[in-house]
């Protein structure tokens, strides 16, 4: 079968399920519709690009000759109010419409605009995709998608790379808590929120040293604020990190910190998770379907800095009970979070598309 997997650009997540596409029985094909900056990544090999896109985002038209041209069978697409929205437009059947989380748990609720553009997709794809039972809800009870027509798989984590290595450092009364975040520096994932929590936990007399990772708009004042704070020494910038130095760095950590508002299944909370680093995550949905309070994790109010700035300190007096969180995190992981595992899911729903296809035209 001749896949076409459609995107904005080519990210690290693109990336991932173009690899695993490609180690696949179908021909696979990539459209990206909107100019990108490269982060240095390649199309793995047999994956081939079928435009070079301009300065505009590609039109619905030129979306349709492009299929036809490739003899594409079926396109998987996402995120659903813009690249499936093109998709959809073009008359191409069968879609298969994918949500990254943010569209429909985020962007819909502040855009009607894109609500819409994500009700009129979803009537036009023949199944939908999606990493969390709260997206599939969204889907179902807001968008009146059918429910038997939802394949929900977590993005996964490739468990030969991230797993527990060495003997983690801090886990005891006589070392500093090691904490690492690799969210994006924005609004949605609750960095302002972050940063207010460990200069509290600072203030409250918590002796800890955290990484930040990752880039974003809001980094810079939220670096000032830091600077200007009495934590300073107890912070360290990184930027981007590689995705092969990722294991690295949340092996050094104990606690993997989240305070996202919105989040479908975090590939970092679960790469977290995979690597035995017991996460402290806000109390989402999303998150609460990874997260046990107490028992593999810790979760805070979402939005409360004050909360988060408690549970850290909990979390320190409370040094003994590490290990063996982390070992149920690591558990959830391998059971729920086996990348190799999901594809076959993701896989299946490919089938599924090409079946309601050919029964009902969709």
């Amino acid at each position: 079968m001749r896949v076409l997997y459609a995107s904005r650009g080519l990210g690290v997540h693109d990336e991932r399920f173009l690899r695993a596409l490609s180690e696949s029985s179908h021909e696979i094909f990539f459209l990206p519709i909107t100019p990108f900056i490269s982060l240095g990544l390649t199309l793995p090999a047999g994956v081939r690009q079928i435009h070079q896109p301009e300065e505009k985002p590609i039109t619905p038209f030129t979306i349709g000759i492009l299929l036809e041209r490739w003899k594409i069978d079926l396109v998987h697409a996402g995120p659903v109010y813009d690249v499936a929205q093109a998709i959809a437009f073009s008359i191409f059947r069968p879609l298969i419409s994918m949500s990254w989380g943010f569209d429909l748990l985020w962007e819909a609720e502040r855009d009607l605009m894109k609500w819409m553009a994500i009700k009129e997709t979803l009537e036009h794809s023949a199944v939908f995709f999606c990493d969390a039972q709260s997206v599939e809800a969204k889907a179902i009870d807001e968008y009146g998608f059918d429910p038997q027509r939802i394949v929900v798989f977590p993005w996964g984590v490739d468990l030969n790379t991230f797993f527990p290595t060495g003997t983690k450092i801090g886990r005891n009364a006589n070392h500093t808590l090691r904490l690492f975040s690799n969210r994006t520096w924005e609004d949605q994932y609750g960095v302002d929120v972050l940063v207010e929590g460990l200069i509290r936990a600072g203030k409250l007399g918590l002796r800890f040293e955290a990484v930040l990772a990752g880039e974003g708009s809001l980094k810079s004042a939220l670096q000032e604020k830091i600077k200007k704070s009495g934590i300073v020494r107890q912070v360290l910038f990184v930027g981007r990190i590689a995705q092969a130095d990722l294991p690295q760095y949340y092996n050094d950590a104990d606690v993997y910190l989240s305070a996202s508002h919105v989040d479908g299944s975090s590939l970092s909370l679960m790469e977290a998770m995979a690597c035995g680093t017991v996460p402290l995550v806000s109390n989402i949905p999303s998150n609460r379907e990874w997260v046990d309070d107490g028992d593999n994790g810790y979760l805070f109010e979402d939005g409360d800095a004050a909360d988060l700035a408690s549970k850290l300190i909990s979390v320190d007096k409370d040094r003994g009970k590490l290990p063996i969180m982390a070992r149920q995190a690591q558990v959830v992981a391998e059971q729920r979070a086996d990348w190799q595992e999901n594809i076959q899911i993701m896989l299946g729903g490919y089938d599924l598309a090409m079946k309601l296809h050919r029964e009902q035209g969709l």
